[in-house]
Parts: structure tokens; C-alpha cells; sequence
């Protein structure tokens, strides 16, 4: 008996090892199956998160093809607006221009005829002849690219136009209108002109500037201000930092008349009064009775002292003189006219001189369109936000 209950217990202990060396491939064979069953879950995971994405991405595509056809809507609709703001331009009908004179016409509602482009440097802006300096605007910060530009009077006419040294500087545009007015002058047997300044660099306004508040210790801050401005324009605001600004006068040594005579007394200066414009030299800063008895003040507009006679005049260039001569313009006056009306058409006796207009000005290099059949033109800042343009005809 107990060697049967031997024998069975063997048989058992054999069938227990043979069940536990079997144990690691059932566990294999377990994990295989996880691992299916993992690796099921995930492909089906990525395609239920692929076909998500994909239904996000066409709705982004629908809407971003919503949004352009919207886009495309609205240019379509701003063209026939625009189509139809031609349209009725072209219909406006502008009137004759007197056939005897010089009249200006508002073509304001009318766009410029532009053949041809054309891109105005900040350079040729800046010294264009229009920059506005008074007590309410400024020298522009970036007006040294301009100063390179600058030429000494003297020197470029040979001293055909007399000048009080060789350092009275002007842009050449300016230079040549005063050889041109000489040349015209001295044919009508007025000369001894005489360039007495120019250009005033920041340096010498500032001393200006400085000489002026020392004769004023008892006064400062905003008072002080007010007190120089009366014979000193601040630093910046000098119409002679134009470099389009000089000052007038008569001179011979061996004359001791014409020398000692005030210029707005002499021949020289009536002359000058009178046919400036045409050389593109304007009176810059009028006052009650002055240059002429009859001058208008214009002071409140310049913002110069009324009681102060300067003998300050300014190129700005053929076209603008013509219509500020026509107008009784000064240059303050001048540009607010612009302003308001930004494309005005010259006529003399009834044939079209000059057209100008007024564009929003960029502060850089600028493109822009003008009529093919321009004989000249030039551009030119007017330090209010504007650029304007000046074609001759």
C-alpha cells in the first residue's frame, strides 16, 4: 500500500513540474494577445482621431473659401463703386477758362490724367521749394539729407549775383531763379543787388536764438518763449533753415546813395515786388503798409512780429508764385488752399499753363502718376502732410 501511495504521489509531482514548466508559454501566448488587442485599440484610436481631423481640416477649408469668397464680394462691389465714381467724373463738365488773363480753376473732382509714374525721392521733396517753416511747424527731422544739396550763391554764379560772402548758401532751384531775376533786372537797367544771407544752419539760429532770450533775465519758461519770438523765430522754425529763404538788398561802393537807401525806397526793389513771381520769388513776409503802402497784413498768418520789416523774400518755384500772385497768397495761405482744393488747372489767356495737385504725403520715397504730356514738373513737400506736384505745360 505504501509503496502505491508512493508511486501516485510521484505520478503527481511529475504532473505538477510538467504544469509549471508549461506556465511561461501560456503567459506568452497571453501577452501576444494583449499586445493584439492593444495594438487593434490604437489603429482604431488613430483612425477615429484622423477622421476627426479631417473633418476639422474641411471645415477650416469651407471657411476659409467663405471668408475669401466674402473678400472677393466686397473688392467687387468697391471696382463698380469706383467704376461708377469715374463714370460720373468723367461726366462733370469743367468750365471755360477766361480767354484774356489768368484764371485758376478747381478740378478737385477731377482725377489727374496720369500717363506715366514717377517716384519723388525724400531728397527732391525736401527740396522742392514748398517746405513750410513758421512758429507752428518746424524743420522735419531727416531735412540733413537735404543740406548736402545746398550751393553757395556766389560761387555758382560766378558772383554775378552779388552776395555779402561766399558762405550765403541757397539750393540751386533758388540760385538760378535769382540769376535768372538779375539777368532780367539788369536789362531794365536796375543792378547792385546784393544777397545780404541764405541759409542759416541750426548752429547760427540757435545763437540767434540765445543772443535774444539773454536780453530777457527777468522773464522764463512760457513767457520768455514769447518775448525772443518777437525779433527771433526758434530754432527750427526759421523760414531762412529753408535754404529757399534769403534776404534782399542793394549795394555799390562807389555809392554811397544807393547805400545808404532803404531797399523798399529803391528801384531795385519795385522791380523785384513786381516781376518776382515770375522767376518764382515771392515777398515772404508782408505787414501793414510794407513792402508797399498798400500791402495788406499778413501777419497773424506768418506768425511774424507785424512790427518787424523784413526784406525776406522766397523761391518756391514758377507755378506756385503765378497762383499765389493771382491769389495775394503767402505761403501759409497758399497751402491751406491746397489743402482745399488739391488739384487746381492754370490758365493763361485761355491756354493751360499749369496743373498742380496735392497728394497724402508718405515720408519717404514716393510713386506717384503725372500726364504723359508734361513738359517739366517738380514735387515738393509742404511740411503739412502733402506732396505736391507741379507740372508745366
Amino acid at each position: 500500500m505504501s509503496e502505491r501511495n508512493e508511486m501516485n504521489e510521484n505520478i503527481q509531482s511529475q504532473k505538477s513540474a510538467q504544469v509549471l514548466k508549461g506556465d511561461p508559454y501560456k503567459k506568452l501566448i497571453w501577452v501576444t494577445i494583449l499586445l493584439c488587442v492593444l495594438f487593434v485599440g490604437l489603429l482604431v484610436g488613430h483612425r477615429m482621431l484622423s477622421s476627426t481631423q479631417d473633418a476639422r481640416h474641411r471645415e477650416l477649408q469651407n471657411k476659409i473659401l467663405e471668408e475669401n469668397n466674402q473678400l472677393i464680394a466686397q473688392y467687387n462691389e468697391k471696382v463698380l463703386e469706383r467704376n461708377k465714381l469715374m463714370s460720373q467724373t468723367q461726366e462733370i463738365v469743367l468750365p471755360e477758362p477766361a480767354q484774356e488773363g489768368w484764371d485758376i480753376i478747381d478740378a478737385s473732382n477731377v482725377p489727374v490724367k496720369g500717363g506715366q509714374a514717377i517716384t519723388t525721392t525724400r531728397l527732391e521733396a525736401l527740396s522742392g521749394g514748398l517746405l513750410l517753416l513758421n512758429r507752428w511747424h518746424s524743420l522735419p527731422s531727416d531735412f540733413i539729407v537735404a543740406e548736402q544739396g545746398l550751393k553757395s550763391v556766389g560761387t555758382e554764379t560766378s558772383f554775378k549775383v552779388p552776395v555779402a560772402n561766399r558762405s550765403v548758401s541757397l539750393f540751386p532751384e533758388a540760385i538760378n531763379a535769382l540769376s535768372r531775376f538779375v539777368n532780367a533786372a539788369k536789362e531794365q537797367g536796375l543792378e547792385h543787388y546784393i544777397v545780404r544771407q541764405g541759409y542759416r544752419t541750426m548752429e547760427t539760429q540757435t545763437k540767434y536764438w540765445n543772443t535774444e532770450t539773454a536780453r530777457h533775465p527777468n522773464r522764463e519758461g512760457d513767457g520768455l518763449i514769447e518775448a525772443a519770438r518777437q525779433n527771433v523765430s526758434y530754432p527750427g522754425t526759421s523760414d531762412y533753415q529753408s535754404g529757399f529763404s534769403f534776404e534782399m538788398d542793394v549795394y555799390n561802393k562807389d555809392d554811397s546813395v544807393i547805400n545808404t537807401a532803404k531797399f523798399q525806397e529803391t528801384e531795385q526793389a519795385a522791380f523785384l515786388n513786381a516781376e518776382g513771381w515770375k522767376y518764382g520769388i515771392v515777398f515772404r513776409f508782408p505787414t501793414i503798409g510794407y513792402p508797399t503802402t498798400e500791402t495788406i497784413d499778413k501777419s497773424y498768418v506768418t506768425g511774424l512780429n507785424s512790427k518787424l520789416k523784413m526784406n525776406a523774400y522766397r523761391y518756391v518755384g514758377v507755378p506756385h508764385a503765378t497762383v499765389m500772385h493771382i491769389k495775394g497768397f503767402v505761403l501759409e495761405e497758399y497751402i491751406d488752399y491746397l489743402i482745399k482744393t488739391p488739384h487746381i488747372l492754370v490758365y493763361e489767356n485761355g491756354n493751360l499753363r499749369y496743373e498742380i495737385y496735392r497728394i497724402p504725403e508718405t515720408g519717404s520715397d514716393q510713386t506717384h502718376n503725372i500726364p504723359t504730356n508734361a513738359v517739366h514738373f517738380f514735387v515738393s513737400t509742404d511740411n503739412m502732410g502733402g506732396l505736391v506736384c507741379a507740372i508745366t505745360y
